[in-house]
């Protein structure tokens, strides 16, 4: 039962590049351009293919100001120190009110605000007005620029940004037409950018992520007009590299989603821990980096690293208290419970669950609700029936996470083997 955390985060909503999360799987990343996949006629250039295009590469720069606190606050904002990437942000618009780039980067940080608080059920109407103004005012202001002698390239960049992340945030909400049609528009646009410019490489990442998804999980994608579409596995990646090796302000993101592929479908463990190690070496400090370490760990049931690593990030959160991460602080402790259950140490595994529950300040979470859960089927492998139906008990009384209640219901007409919890573990059929 575990995606991505993006929600922190970043679990697939393949359509429009979402990641949507679920109980601590796989690495969590962010406001990505989510966009249809190209067609025959429209594909982006893969990494080495010719650009059929007459324009000259031109390097992806903002002017050195711009550049330098985009740059700041998306590191700010990837170690989940909101305020100060907002401040960041808010200064670009104070440099350049004509320059999009500072709307959409709030526009992120507000999908990067809702990211960590998804297990939680809340009334997020203000936090989505936020997020839909920034968005908006971005397409408004590049489309202003074009009239006023802005790159071309940078506008209709940003004006597919914008529009694929509201396409995103539709797509997480399931409104199918409305995440459909905005992504469609983001799909067009970021084509065009990089028609106009293909050295804007950060405009690869959410058409090959696309691709990549629309060619091997067809089954997801909501949309009837969508199962028509046929993607490209191998362009998708070659597009995803080429935004990560040659991407300006978006490699970061690129080498996220590189990430979920390598350990969700692609089912190379090694290979992704080879990318987290070169993600964690971008920004040593980064415990939110960890965080995604350990997720992928768990994915590829490397069941006594992961166990090893909890227990490093615990011993490091108390001496640095990095700011943000006190929210998914429980997932650290779900993430080891969990690999103890696996290991058929159900003894331990208590411990850690118990340790979650006890340890947040945040008792709302759907880590929470998974640790009550976990904890009793630890309990009921212990042969503690009654202590067992009690944490079922609770999981029936605390807010629907990902089929909570659906497995304290079955867990509570009868007690779950081995079997049965790993095969939840690992979200297979």
């Amino acid at each position: 039962m575990r995606e991505s955390f993006r929600g922190a985060g970043l679990a697939l909503t393949v359509l429009l590049l979402a990641s949507v999360p679920a109980p601590g799987r796989a690495f969590a990343a962010g406001p990505a351009q989510a966009a249809e996949p190209p067609d025959a006629k429209e594909a982006v250039p893969a990494a080495g293919a010719q650009v059929s295009s007459a324009a000259a590469p031109a390097p992806f720069s903002l002017g050195a100001a711009v550049d330098e606190r985009l740059d700041k606050g998306i590191a700010l904002m990837y170690r989940l120190e909101f305020d100060k990437a907002e401040a960041e942000f808010r200064g670009i618009i104070e440099l350049d009110t004509a320059n999009p780039a500072g709307y959409f980067a709030l526009a992120s940080l507000s999908w990067w605000r809702y990211s960590q608080n998804f297990d939680v059920q809340a009334d997020f109407k203000a936090l989505e007005d936020e997020f839909m103004r920034n968005a908006d005012n971005t397409i408004k202001v590049a489309k202003k620029g074009l009239k006023r002698g802005l790159a071309p390239d940078h506008a209709n960049f940003f004006m597919g940004s914008a529009y694929g992340l509201q396409g995103r945030w539709y797509a997480v909400q399931k409104r199918w037409f409305k995440a459909y049609t905005h992504g469609n528009k983001g799909r067009k646009l970021l084509r065009k950018s990089f028609e106009q410019n293909p050295g804007l490489y950060d405009a690869c990442l959410g058409l090959g992520i696309f691709d990549y998804y629309s060619d091997t999980l067809p089954g997801v994608l909501k949309i009837p007009a969508l199962l028509f579409i046929r993607g490209d596995r191998a362009r998708g990646l070659a597009e995803v590299k080429l935004a990560l090796e040659k991407g300006r302000f978006l490699s970061t993101e690129a080498r996220l989603f590189l990430i979920e592929i390598l350990t969700r479908h692609e089912k190379d463990l090694q290979a992704a821990l080879g990318e987290m190690d070169k993600l964690k070496a971008t920004d040593p400090p980064n415990m939110f980096f960890r965080l995604g370490e350990i997720l992928t760990l768990v994915h590829g049931e490397a069941w006594q690293k992961v166990i090893e690593e909890c227990g490093r990030f615990l011993e490091d959160y108390k001496k640095l208290q990095p700011p943000g991460l006190a929210q998914q602080l429980s997932l650290i402790y779900l993430s080891a419970g969990d690999a103890w259950l696996a290991l058929n140490r159900p003894e331990e595994a208590v411990k850690w669950f118990s340790g979650g529950i006890a340890q947040t300040a945040f008792p709302k979470k759907g880590w929470i609700t998974y640790c009550h859960l976990r904890r009793g089927q630890a309990l009921d492998l212990l042969g503690k029936r009654e202590e067992a139906v009690k944490d079922y008990n609770t999981v029936m009384q605390r807010d629907n996470f990902w089929d909570s209640r659906k497995y304290g219901k079955l867990a509570l007409k009868k007690a779950p083997d081995l079997k049965e919890v790993y095969r939840q573990l690992l979200e297979t059929d």
